[in-house]
């Protein structure tokens, strides 16, 4: 009988402590489905305002649900010009992403297993360009493509986003690089590997966490760059997605219906890209961190 009474202040005695325990874990939980739906709201307002009509819109306002379902929105926003703007963009990200990545996985590959003299005074020269402003290049830059007569071009703004992604790709893929033993690339030079050969068949397939998640930054980076394309590209049939939805706004109206489709016809294959890759971009960016 004595042991039965033990057993229930026992239990007694361990369940207020459990609910004491369980409070901060219910708050963190509510804390953060507070966080994500003030995350997440301005995603829903956009893309209930591409949904409503240009009537309910004034009418309802910002934050009113959408009386009718206008998926004709969408269409007339491809219509209008976001068709053009949307192959611009993915030509150039396409061609731009993985050339510049590639460049940078090879000169990272040097940098980190070819005894080159002065190799970190060389990589510190890459890492510079990411403290210099965007800003003070622009008059230098103008001047070469003009000289070059590649003002208004996509070929011209590819050199651009090339040189400019380029220090950040290095300084990502030489820190994952470093993680990977020195050993294995030894060990294929003695069985008789080029270096070529140990950079295509062993560095590269080691970093692909390293690479994929460079592809996909580098991806979102070129596919939203607008202050380049702004000052460069001068004709409509020129121009990406980011300065196409400033058509959608003029001096004294502004198609909101219209623009929220378009920006939702933007962020479509980003969010896509994102959620197929989200993995390798945490373990890549961890690992070129810890390096």
């Amino acid at each position: 009988m004595s042991l039965v009474v033990a057993g229930r202040d026992s239990g007694s005695a361990v369940l207020p402590h459990a609910g004491r325990a369980a409070i901060p874990r219910i708050a963190f939980y509510v804390g953060l489905s507070l966080f994500a739906l003030v995350w997440i709201a301005p995603v829903f307002i956009l893309v209930f305002t591409a949904l409503k009509s240009a009537s309910d819109f004034a009418h309802g306002g910002t934050f009113a649900l959408p009386e009718r379902i206008e998926w004709a929105n969408f269409a007339k926003a491809w219509d209008v010009g976001i068709r053009t703007y949307f192959a611009n963009s993915a030509l150039m990200t396409l061609v731009k992403v993985p050339a510049g990545v590639l460049i940078a996985a090879m000169a990272a590959f040097a940098l980190t297993f070819l005894r080159l003299p002065g190799s970190r005074a060389l990589f510190t020269f890459f890492i510079v360009g990411l403290v210099v402003p965007i800003q003070m290049t622009l008059v230098p830059l103008t001047l070469l493509l003009r000289n070059l007569d590649l003002i208004d071009s996509l070929f011209g703004l590819f050199w651009l986003y090339l040189g400019f992604g380029l220090p950040f790709a290095i300084m990502v893929m030489r820190g994952y690089m470093r993680s990977i033993p020195r050993e294995l690339v030894e060990a294929a030079l003695i069985d008789g590997c080029s270096w070529f050969g140990v950079f295509r068949r062993i560095v590269l397939p080691l970093s692909t966490p390293a690479v994929v998640s460079l592809l996909i930054f580098d991806g979102i980076a070129t596919w939203n760059e607008f202050i380049l394309a702004q000052i460069f590209l001068r004709q409509n049939s020129n121009r990406t997605l980011p300065l196409g939805l400033v058509n959608f706004q003029t001096e004294f109206s502004t198609a909101y219906e219209l623009l929220a489709a378009a920006q939702c016809i933007t962020i479509v294959p980003l969010v896509v890209v994102y959620l197929f890759f989200q993995r390798y971009f945490v373990d890549g960016l961890s690992g070129s961190i810890k390096s």
